[in-house]
């Protein structure tokens, strides 16, 4: 059994075709039209009429506060100027006439990891995904933790100084892509914006300046994470994204534990950290996971 497997991220969707073996095939790219809710979801459509009768149905990693039993979208992250309170999935089902199951992009990545990656045998973690915000996902008894209006895990909105309530003093605007490279460019005294692939390219060459910026940033993390531990007491925090692979991020946050272990008053409990499995493929491979669960009854 196949299926067509969407990851709608904030600028472009990416897509392939998932088998039970995790096989992933016809992977590729494209940016829909979102002129308009109509125009969107008939963009979704012609990309499952390209393999209309070689798929079962389609299941859809999208941004947004989305109920996941019913569907539907309170709000549409990035898309939410026409994706806002709408049955996305009933249109999208109504267009393809196939099963179709919705899931918010973070909780995705959770059930990749849940059902076959680095989460299969943990029972209580945090996800955090590391991009151009903070995908975030808590996870108890080994199942995803909605909240009462499905916006659990929402890490990026959570305020860091109370002093400024303006973005840039979220935790996303402090630790997603766009913090990091402001430490990077204030280290370095420049304005270039450095992506993340050439700031730890700087950072695995030694560059002492980018390895201070990227120690701010990793104790950053560790401060959250902490806040993360006494609220809540996970088993592991499981980081994903695109700079999640980079060995020295984990060194720094180790460092960074340290460092709050000698000068916090009351060190409760050091967090456990893991990567993720699955990569740049998560939020496709979990919206595999949920459409069996959803459908396999």
């Amino acid at each position: 059994m196949k299926l067509l497997c969407v990851d709608v991220g904030g600028t472009s969707v990416k897509h392939g075709i998932i088998d039970e073996e995790l096989n992933i095939t016809e992977k590729g790219r494209f940016v829909p039209d979102s002129t308009s809710l109509e125009a969107y979801v008939e963009a979704l459509g012609q990309l499952y009429d390209r393999y209309r009768g070689e798929v079962e149905g389609v299941s859809f990693s999208m941004p947004g506060i989305i109920d996941p039993k019913s569907g539907y979208f309170y709000t549409g992250g990035a898309y939410d100027r026409i994706v806002h309170d709408v049955d996305l999935k009933k249109l999208l089902e109504d267009r393809t006439g196939v099963p179709v199951s919705v899931e918010n992009d973070a909780k995705a990545a959770a059930y990749a990891e849940l059902g076959y990656g680095c989460l299969k045998d943990i029972d209580n973690a945090v996800i955090m995904t590391l991009g151009h915000a903070i995908g975030g996902c808590l996870i108890f008894d080994h199942k995803i933790v909605y909240g009462k209006h499905y916006s659990a895990g929402e890490l990026s909105f959570v305020n860091v100084d109370y002093h400024s309530l303006d973005f840039g003093e979220t935790f996303a605007g402090r630790c997603g892509a766009h913090g990091l490279m402001v430490k990077v460019q204030q280290k370095l005294e420049t304005e270039e914006e450095l992506s993340g692939t050439q700031i730890f390219e700087l950072a695995n060459e030694g560059n002492e300046k980018v390895l201070e910026a990227l120690k701010e940033f990793a104790y950053e993390l560790c401060i959250q994470m902490y806040n993360l531990q006494v609220t809540f007491d996970p088993d592991v925090f499981a980081l994903g994204g695109g700079i999640s692979s980079q060995k020295v991020l984990y060194d720094l946050i180790e460092d960074g534990f340290d460092r709050m272990e000698q000068e916090l008053f009351y060190f409760v409990r050091r967090p456990k950290v893991i990567a993720c499995r699955f990569g740049n493929d998560a939020n496709m491979i979990g919206a595999f996971h949920k459409y069996h669960l959803d459908h396999d009854q």
